[in-house]
């Protein structure tokens, strides 16, 4: 067999395995007892642990290559603001990854098949912005209030606003 042909079942094997992967993924079971996100102001900004970030696409590779193309070629039709603003073509802006990393809160990553598997409501909109205390989650910035920001500034100004006024 020659080097190409190689290289060609070498990258279908990938890509056949990558689909297993994510499907694997989709099939696991949902929660039994989905977390039900409460509205702002729940509990108070200091006993917060995690921020959850909310994106309003779908998760796995292939997905994520389709979103690629999406926000490239058509972004006036991109369904996640969140996305489009905080991320480049291939991953996290480095602005937005520094300032999520200095918030005294772990950082949890959501696409919206893994919410709607595990809290409620399932048809809350998205992207959205999230806390939890470990016991209760809440909305910290709404889809409404994300989809109004144009730049990642913008986005940071609202999310630092957001968690020092709590």
């Amino acid at each position: 067999m020659n080097r190409t042909k190689i290289m060609w079942l070498i990258v279908f094997c990938i890509l056949i395995g990558v689909g297993v992967l994510d499907a694997i993924r989709y099939l696991r079971p949902a929660k039994q007892v989905k977390e039900m996100v409460l509205p702002e102001k729940t509990f108070p900004v200091a006993t917060a642990k995690k921020i959850i970030l909310l994106y309003n696409a779908w998760g796995g590779i292939y997905p994520g290559i389709a979103d690629i193309i999406h926000k490239e070629f058509f972004p006036v039709s991109y369904p996640c603001n969140l996305c489009f603003i905080s991320f480049g073509t291939f991953g996290m802006k480095d602005e937005w990854k520094q300032f999520l990393d200095r918030l005294p809160y772990n950082r949890i990553e959501l696409h919206k098949d893994q919410f709607k598997r595990n809290y409620q409501p399932e048809d809350m909109l998205l992207p959205a912005i999230l806390l939890s205390d470990g016991s209760k989650t809440e909305v910290l910035l709404s889809a409404v209030e994300i989809n109004t920001f144009r730049t990642l500034q913008e986005l940071m100004d609202a999310t630092r606003d957001k968690l020092s006024e709590k």
